[in-house]
C-alpha cells in the first residue's frame, strides 16, 4: 500500500511539473488584444486552480503515506515487545 501511495505521489508530481511548464509557456506567449489577454488570464486561473488542487492532493497523500509508515512501525515495535 505504501508503494502504491508513493507511485501516486510521483504521478501527481509529474503532472504538477507539466502544468507549471505549461504556465511558463503561456506566460511567454504574446497577446494582441483584450480578448486574447482575457483568454490568457482565464487559462492562468484554470492552471492555478489545478496547481492548488494537485498540491493539496500531494500533501494529503503524503500525510496518508507517513501515517501508514508510522502505524506499521508502532505495530512492529509492539510485536517485538510482546515477544521479548
Amino acid at each position: 500500500m505504501v508503494k502504491k501511495l508513493e507511485n501516486e505521489i510521483w504521478d501527481l508530481q509529474k503532472e504538477l511539473a507539466e502544468i507549471k511548464k505549461n504556465q511558463s509557456l503561456l506566460r511567454l506567449q504574446p497577446c494582441l488584444g483584450d480578448s486574447e489577454i482575457k483568454a490568457k488570464e482565464e487559462k492562468f486561473d484554470e492552471l492555478d486552480r489545478r496547481v492548488k488542487a494537485l498540491n493539496d492532493t500531494i500533501r494529503n497523500t503524503t500525510r496518508k503515506r507517513q501515517l501508514m509508515i508510522y502505524q506499521a512501525a508502532i505495530r512492529e515495535n509492539n510485536e517485538s515487545m510482546r515477544s521479548a
